[in-house]
Order: structure tokens, then C-alpha cells, then sequence
């Protein structure tokens, strides 16, 4: 017969049992609320997604529109564009780094207006192109609008997706030796941001090249379908430009946002004297940039890895060809009958 000690052994083991299987219906039922609640947030997370793309869409359709629509009335210019070469295989040094991009923007930002450049870079026998095209400049005196980085230019990316530029540029690689699957990055700041996105995406640079790397600096690219390149947009909290569109840049593996945070100086005098150039400010200048894309080098961001990687390769000998281009408009009656012919001279616009 079991004694005292068997029986409240018994009790003990009966009480651990009850215990379990409370335990086991309170750990089932919060298996079950955080099933639930995954499930709630994977719907509520693609509703977002969804609601996003949608007024992606919307946004990009009535951009599109009024950009035609400004262009249908001479209000701003936009047309065929010729490219007359300049440097033709001077070397530069091409350290591989996002701040050494920013010098080549820079570059080409203080040469004549319209001009934009090819870099030859990587090693003889696996080549890496690059591309890097300037904001929104005035007309350059050459004529009104003769630059096709003017304001006209914003209406070319977001109302023709870019297609007199991805002309331009297509001519400037040939130019420049490039052939068909060529590794190509292609970095733009401000308005040559929205051309950038463009010309990786549907336009014949996207499909005559291997477009591994879209840089943009201070650029509205929300609206802007990406490709299947790897793509790092820059942007900085003070900066208005980027924001403009209304929307965030697609989210995905290979599409990296750094939104800059760094001290912006106030508006200021030039070394010369001269009051510095209006515009949309301090935060957008390639300056102020440049400031932070010395900090993106030296993050060690797993996001921001591919990019490096990519700018590493393109760097291999430290140096490049350079292959430097000005652009301009083809004259008004050079073009009769193109859709969206200019009748009267843009203003301004991104910087």
C-alpha cells in the first residue's frame, strides 16, 4: 500500500502535469495571437505597400501630364539633343569611393553649361563606364534653350522618361568605346538624378548595358521606376529637392536611401565676395553632399556594401579615361513635327 510519501509525490507530479498543460494551452493561444498578429501585420504591410504604389502611380501620371502639358504650351523646352566632345581619354584619378563620384558631379557641375562625361574605368579587358550628369543649369548663352539641362530637362525626365538624354548619352558611350554589355554605373545629381534612374530603366542605355549601379544625389526619384541594378539615392533631412515628388524611394534588397543628416552652413559670400547663387538652398548645394558622402565611405552599413563593392571594382587601376561632352538642343527648325516641340524658353528649376 503506498505510503504518505508516494502520495504526495503523486499530488506534486498530478500538480506539474496541470501546470503543463496550462502552460501548454497559455503558450498555444499565444502562438495562435502572434500567428494572428503576423498575419494582420503581412496584410496591413502590403495594403501599405500597395497604397504606396498606387499613389506612385498617381503621382507619376499626373507629373507626367502636366510636365506634357507644359511643354504642349513653349512654356519650357525639350527636344533632340547633339553632343560635341571635349577630353577625349585625358586620365583622371577615380578613387572608387561615393565621394569620388561627387567629384566627378562636381566636375562636371563647374565646366561649361551642359556639359556631362564618360569615364572609362576598371581594367583593359573588363571595363566599367562611367557616367555622371549635372543638375539643372541656365541656358548657358548659347541661345534660349539650347541646354537640354535646363529646366526643359525636368520635363524631359518626367514627361518623355528621359529619351533626348538617353540619346545623348548613347552616343557619348559609343563614343567613348563602349560596347554592348559593358558594366556602366550611372550617377546624376538633382535633375541628372531623374535622368539616371531613367536612362538604367527601359531606355536603350538600360538595355544595351549592364547598368550595375545607379547613384543619385539630392534627386526626386520616387516617382522613377528602378531597374535591376543596385541603386543608392542621397538625400539630406534639410534638403527639399528630394522631396518634392511626395513619395519614398521604392524599398527593396538592392535600393538603399541615405538620408543625410549633417550640418547645413547658412547662406553665404563666396571666397570672391560675390553673394553664393540662389536656388533651393544651402542643403541641396553638391557641397553639402559631399560632406556626407565622406561618411557614407566610411560606414560599414551591410546595406551599403554592394555599392562599394561595385565603385571598388570600377576603381581597380586608380585612374580613368575621361571622355567629356557638351550638350545642347538641336536648333527648332531641326526638329519640326517631334512631339513636344518648343515654341518659347524655360525658367528655373532643380538645381
Amino acid at each position: 500500500m503506498a505510503g504518505p510519501s508516494y502520495q504526495a509525490a503523486l499530488a506534486h507530479l498530478d500538480a506539474a502535469w496541470a501546470s503543463a498543460l496550462a502552460d501548454g494551452r497559455a503558450l498555444s493561444s499565444t502562438r495562435d495571437r502572434l500567428s494572428a498578429s503576423l498575419r494582420a501585420y503581412q496584410v496591413a504591410d502590403g495594403v501599405a505597400v500597395a497604397a504606396t504604389e498606387a499613389a506612385r502611380t498617381r503621382n507619376a501620371v499626373l507629373a507626367r501630364a502636366l510636365a506634357r502639358e507644359a511643354v504642349a504650351r513653349g512654356l519650357l523646352d525639350v527636344g533632340p539633343v547633339q553632343v560635341r566632345a571635349g577630353d577625349v581619354g585625358a586620365v583622371v584619378a577615380f578613387d572608387g569611393t561615393v565621394a569620388g563620384v561627387l567629384d566627378r558631379l562636381a566636375t562636371v557641375e563647374a565646366e561649361d553649361p551642359g556639359t556631362f562625361e564618360v569615364l572609362r574605368a576598371g581594367t583593359p579587358a573588363d571595363p566599367v563606364f562611367v557616367v555622371a550628369l549635372p543638375g539643372t543649369q541656365a541656358g548657358g548663352g548659347r541661345g534660349p534653350g539650347s541646354n537640354p539641362f535646363d529646366a526643359g530637362g525636368i520635363a524631359e525626365a518626367v514627361g518623355e522618361d528621359s529619351r533626348y538624354t538617353d540619346a545623348a548619352v548613347l552616343e557619348a558611350l559609343d563614343r567613348a568605346g563602349a560596347r554592348d554589355g559593358d558594366a556602366l554605373i550611372v550617377a546624376g545629381y538633382s535633375q541628372g538624378g531623374l535622368h539616371a534612374v531613367n536612362l538604367a530603366g527601359s531606355g536603350a542605355v538600360g538595355e544595351r548595358f549592364d547598368v550595375q549601379l545607379v547613384l543619385t544625389v539630392g534627386s526626386p526619384t520616387g516617382m522613377q521606376a528602378a531597374g535591376a541594378g543596385e541603386y543608392l539615392y542621397l538625400e539630406h533631412h534639410d534638403d527639399m529637392v528630394p522631396r518634392l515628388d511626395a513619395l519614398p524611394n521604392g524599398d527593396g534588397r538592392h535600393r538603399t536611401t541615405v538620408v543625410l543628416d549633417t550640418p547645413v552652413p547658412g547662406p553665404g559670400r563666396r571666397d570672391d565676395g560675390p553673394p553664393a547663387p540662389g536656388g533651393p538652398g544651402p542643403a541641396h548645394a553638391l557641397d553639402n553632399y559631399a560632406v556626407g558622402a565622406r561618411l557614407v565611405d566610411a560606414s560599414d552599413a551591410p546595406s551599403l556594401a554592394p555599392a562599394a563593392a561595385l565603385l571598388a571594382t570600377a576603381a581597380a587601376s586608380g585612374t580613368a579615361r575621361r571622355y567629356s561632352f557638351t550638350a545642347s538642343r538641336r536648333p527648332a527648325q531641326a526638329r519640326t513635327g517631334e512631339p513636344g516641340s518648343p515654341r518659347r524658353p524655360g525658367a528655373a528649376g532643380l538645381g
